[in-house]
């Protein structure tokens, strides 16, 4: 790769140079550029293991990334918002653990060859210092984090792009000074966006721009291309969760680009069904009213024609033509996808440094105190003297063997995962990352739902335990992220069952 420095405007810019396009296997012309697009990152290396369709993976999307770059076009792999970090302020005892996690992950990125990084608000806020060694230890580049805007210049086949990295709150007016010079000098200008809708579509608005790659929604559907001035927006969910993929096809200079991509036209067929059916509706109610002026329902009439006309439209064949096009596509990274077998092994190592690291920073972590009125944890074990059907039920239910699942995978010291698989996180008399009762408080025990059941143990006769256990302790764990299935009532039939809850079946 050959890289070169260049001066554009008020911001220093990078350069790098990427192969010639090829012809694809049916020797039809190859894309003249394809963009690999992810955005809001947010430090994550792969998906919580417990939802049901898990999404993501940094090894998936590397394998993504590599059979890209086997391909016909020339690949340019860029990334918008929070790259590094999900937390803008984290807790002292997660400092070391998310700083390692960052390492881990900029090093993958290293190795995909990534051309730029926009990162976003939360990166930045973390101590200067901290960046800058993650920052010197990366060989990609990290975009505006002291301008407005800066310029990285990338060759890409026969293309010279200007990839312009746009700081959080940056004017409008301060990037498009930056944008003039980038884009005279280059066929495409692609700008890298950390922000809400609102600041997409402004720096979209900016003359020059081509592309957007909108960073900082942190929304998991992903957005299909839409316009923004002269310039297409894109966006591919976040965590991961899926890559973006633009084939452009660019055949004639400074000329606006068509998106012809099944995904935008599918999106707004099902949209403007719904307009249609919902205006349709409407218009029969004001027409058996009579209340509504002539002149007034005439109009959407001719709304709900024209309406009906685009939506024809949409299934029209798609007319070629020689201008400038776009096909986009999103990835999801689901667990069928294939992995990067090389990637995949740096991050189980991952896994095992920080185990080891966390184990050692912690081994003298106890929980918080009892207070005056607190009742101290004591570990299924010790109810099952008098509810044995009920403890040999939850030794095989997913409650009863959650912590062996982190053990399996070298997480049973991540703090990303053990307060949801041991009892009493946290709490007092409870348990912490490495305190747990002699392992007496691992996987999700009797306390985790009835409370802490030391006094009950005691004294069952006068002191009760919670039976009813509502909703509300439920959440803490069972979170849309961590159990997109979950749903109380549902799940409480599957616990509430005969030994644990009912009678015993009799036999």
């Amino acid at each position: 790769m050959r890289c070169f420095l260049a001066v554009l405007a008020l911001t220093l810019g990078l350069g790098c140079s990427r192969g010639q396009p090829k012809k694809d296997p049916a020797g039809s012309d190859a894309p003249s550029l394809r963009l690999a697009v992810v955005t809001d990152l947010k430090g994550y290396l792969e998906p919580c293991g417990c939802t049901s369709e898990p999404l993501g993976g940094i090894d998936r999307l590397a394998a993504q990334i590599r059979a890209l770059r086997e391909g016909p076009a020339p690949v340019v792999f860029l990334i918008a918002g929070d790259t590094f970090f999900d937390t803008a302020e984290l807790e002292p005892v997660r400092v070391d653990q998310a700083n390692r996690n960052a390492k881990t992950l900029a090093g993958i990125l290293d190795e995909l060859e990534v051309d730029a990084v926009l990162p976003g608000r939360r990166d930045r806020a973390q101590p200067p210092e901290a960046l800058d060694v993650l920052r010197q230890g990366s060989r990609g580049s990290w975009l505006a984090m002291e301008t407005d805007a800066e310029v990285l210049q990338i060759e890409a086949g026969s293309l010279r792009l200007a990839v312009v990295g746009v700081r959080p709150g940056a004017e409008r007016d301060s990037v498009a000074v930056v944008v003039g010079p980038a884009q005279a000098e280059s066929d495409l200008t692609i700008a890298l966006v950390d922000g809400s809708r609102r600041d997409a579509n402004r720096i979209g608005a900016v003359d020059g721009v081509d592309f957007v790659l909108h960073g900082g929604l942190d929304e998991d559907e992903p957005i299909p291309p839409h316009r923004a001035g002269n310039a297409w927006v894109l966006h591919a969910s976040r965590q991961g969760q899926g890559l973006t993929i633009v084939d452009v096809y660019r055949k004639k200079k400074k000329e606006p680009f068509v998106d012809r991509s099944e995904w935008s036209r599918s999106q707004r067929t099902g949209q403007i069904d719904r307009q249609i059916e919902d205006l349709s509706a409407r218009i029969t109610a004001w027409e058996k009213s009579g209340d509504v002026d002539a002149a007034d329902l005439e109009a959407q009439r001719r709304r709900l024609v024209e309406m009906k006309k685009e939506r024809q439209a949409l299934d029209a064949p798609t007319v070629q033509t020689d201008g400038n096009a776009l096909f986009a596509t999103w990835i999801p990274l689901s667990k069928k996808a294939p992995k990067d077998r090389q990637v995949e092994k740096l991050m189980r190592e991952h896994d095992k440094v920080v185990n080891a690291a966390n184990r050692v920073a912690f081994a003298g972590l106890e929980p918080p105190l009892l207070g005056p009125d607190d009742i101290a944890y004591v570990g299924s074990a010790a109810c099952a003297g008098c509810h044995q059907t009920a403890y040999a039920w939850w030794r095989n239910h997913a409650h009863g063997v959650a912590y062996l699942t982190l053990q399996q995978r070298n997480k049973e010291y991540n703090l990303d995962c053990v307060g949801c698989h041991v009892t009493g996180y946290d709490q007092p008399g409870g348990s912490t990352v490495t305190h747990n009762l002699d392992l007496a408080l691992v996987n999700v025990g009797c306390e985790s739902c009835h409370g802490p059941g030391a006094a009950h143990a005691k004294d069952a006769e006068k002191v009760g335990i919670l039976r009813d256990t509502p909703e509300s302790m439920c959440v803490v764990c069972h979170t849309p992220e961590h159990s997109d299935l979950f749903d109380y009532d549902a799940f409480r039939k599957t616990i509430v069952v005969p030994g644990h809850g009912l009678p015993p079946m009799v036999r």
